[in-house]
């Protein structure tokens, strides 16, 4: 799954590369999509498959831990967000009133209460990070696709369906909704949204594999991490139209941000009326996946309850990531002078002891990053509590200093607690975007070695794994499990490479940024259209994969995905090709099965064919 805003921010634009690059069925198609610009079954269509990943009659247990993992974290940081306004701003506001008319009890108590709140909601946010510090959990290791789980992998019944339409009989089965459709505007546009998923996935996971350094298949978690970053990167790139803001539907109560996720409202763009799915689009993507389906083995299937539930998990979670909205760093109030500087002195002079630093000396190191931003984050708990309580203790010299003075003192400490506050959010948010449970913010873009290492296969070194090397892909799984280390996603694997050699991406797609694969125009050779009627990966001639993709990954190949998506949909929506959706094994590869599929985590070299071409 390319990220899940990536794919909006294609959808979006997708109207005017159709009406640009698609002929007569491409104007056609853009007319469609803006005679209701802001129909949720386009947005929701972009997502493609990806919804299923929060399918509870699948996954089970371990995803409502996942999610309610997630959705308490989300509750611990929204107090902490709206601190200032909660708390600081009201003091701040009536302070000059309020200086000569509280007396020494008042305004202890009024601090006192502060701390009150301020030590609940940092201990409220300290505990919903602890759990991957303390219990050294990954909560993505249940997630392991069953394709790749030793013994698991040729029981195709037992897959999940995320996994499953990504790698059996893709553009089938959007082709397939597009003939149920074609009486239905609304359910027309899905399957343009669909299929605009299906073009962004082709091209974009071969950016993401290469920076992940393997597909999804054997690196999940890594995978997962790598996306939320480039759809960070994304959102600070590409600004909203008048049009999207218009489909966001934004109030006054509402936190937008315009280059943060967190502030982005983007659920909107997917969320159908009283949020759940609608009865016709639920049962033409059941009636979709039996036709497309029934003949092989499969998943059980759902039925519309289960993709409604579904749908409504997904869409929960969607707008709990993108309403939140993000704390303002504060900005620096000088220290005062005259009277205070006694004061101030002996406030600084008692601070908390800082961490030691720990571990022996070198560059950087990846571990044990959580448990020492994890203990920052605990000192700067101290030095909150420590500064409350310097507050209190010392009322009756704040109260006594001449006015303006009295004033500069209260605002410089008031920036001390509400400093304190946003390094404590900032932190702990930080440790669980590393863990990629979380969406970066922009200021995480221009954090090293991340908004680097993540992004870019010319720095995927810099966080302590291997050097990216187009010769040597695609690596093999590191040894990890739900318990341990919880940093392995975090290196670029220096596993043995899985053999044969493939392409992960064209290679102007290495040593860039993401808007490369997203949005950045290439010369077009029509002759790679080739690899849409591929018959084998391996092979000699344009019938075979790998030779197409060995004479042509020195150019762009399809393209980035605003035009691949564009000359996809407007020429081959009747009839897509099967496209494996992860970019697994090598790039633009169809749907394949490995030889023996049952011991594919162990075996090297891993012989496929395709199928279903």
């Amino acid at each position: 799954m390319s990220g899940i805003i990536t794919h909006l921010i294609v959808q979006q634009r997708l109207p005017g590369y159709l009406r640009e690059l698609g002929g007569n069925a491409g104007e056609e198609y853009s007319k469609l999509l803006l005679d209701d610009s802001c129909s949720p079954y386009e947005g929701f269509g972009s997502m493609g498959p990806d919804f299923l990943f929060f399918s509870l009659k699948e996954y089970g247990t371990p995803l409502d831990e996942l999610v309610n993992f997630v959705f308490g974290v989300y509750d611990s940081f929204e107090p902490l967000i709206d601190f200032y306004e909660d708390n600081i701003k009201p003091i701040k506001q009536g302070l000059e009133d309020a200086i000569t008319a509280v007396d020494q009890t008042l305004f202890e108590g009024l601090f006192s209460q502060l701390k009150t709140t301020s030590d609940l909601l940092t201990t409220t946010a300290l505990n919903a990070v602890a759990v991957i510090i303390n219990q050294k959990v990954d909560l993505f290791y249940p997630f392991f696709p069953k394709i790749q789980k030793p013994g698991e992998g040729d029981k195709e019944e037992g897959w999940y369906w995320f996994d499953f339409l990504h790698y059996r009989r893709t553009g089938q089965f959007c082709s397939t909704m597009w003939d149920i459709s074609k009486s239905d505007d609304d359910l027309k546009r899905y399957c343009l949204g669909y299929a605009s998923h299906i073009g962004t996935d082709v091209v974009g996971h071969s950016f993401v594999n290469a920076v992940t350094g393997g597909p999804y298949r054997m690196h999940w978690h890594r995978h997962k991490l790598v996306e939320n970053w480039i759809d960070a990167y994304a959102r600070n790139l590409y600004p909203d139209s008048k049009g999207t803001l218009n489909c966001l539907n934004l109030g006054p109560k509402d936190k937008y941000v315009p280059n943060d996720i967190s502030g982005s409202y983007y659920s909107r763009l997917c969320e159908f009326p009283n949020g759940r799915l609608p009865k016709k689009l639920g049962e033409m993507f059941l009636t979709a996946l039996d036709t497309t389906y029934s003949n092989i083995p499969r998943p059980v299937m759902f039925n519309f309850a289960d993709l409604d539930s579904t749908y409504r998990l997904w869409l929960k979670w969607f707008e709990r990531s993108t309403t939140i909205g993000s704390a303002v760093k504060p900005t620096p109030v000088p220290p005062p002078g005259g009277a205070t500087i006694s004061l101030i002195n002996n406030y600084t002079s008692g601070f908390p002891s800082f961490p030691g630093a720990g571990g022996g000396g070198g560059g950087f190191s990846i571990w044990n990053i959580f448990e020492a931003i994890f203990g920052f984050v605990k000192w700067l708990v101290n030095v909150l509590t420590y500064t409350f309580t310097w507050i209190i203790t010392h009322a009756v010299d704040i109260l006594a200093l001449p006015y303006t003075e009295a004033i500069a003192m209260l605002k410089w400490l008031l920036y001390q607690i509400q400093k304190d506050i946003y390094e404590i959010y900032d932190n702990l948010r930080f440790i669980l975007v590393i863990a990629g449970y979380i969406f970066p913010e922009p200021q995480d873009l221009i954090k090293n070695p991340w908004g680097k290492a993540l992004l870019n296969t010319s720095y995927v070194h810099l966080t302590g794994g291997a050097v990216a090397n187009f010769g040597k892909c695609p690596r093999k799984r590191g040894s990890h499990g739900l318990f341990g280390t919880t940093e392995h996603h975090l290196l670029y694997p220096g596993t043995l490479q899985e053999m044969p050699h493939s392409e992960p991406a064209p290679i102007p797609f290495h040593g860039v940024y993401p808007e490369a694969f997203i949005s950045k125009g290439f010369p077009y050779d029509p002759q790679i259209e080739n690899l849409y009627d591929c018959i084998g990966p391996y092979g000699s001639g344009t019938q075979f994969t790998h030779s197409i993709d060995q004479n042509t990954w020195h150019t762009a190949q399809l393209g980035s995905a605003l035009y691949f998506c564009a000359r996809l949909i407007s020429q081959r929506i009747d009839k897509l090709p099967n496209f494996n959706l992860d970019a697994d094994r090598g790039y633009a590869w169809k749907t394949w099965r490995a030889d023996d599929p049952k011991n594919i985590d162990a075996n090297n070299p891993v012989h496929v064919n395709y199928i279903d071409v």
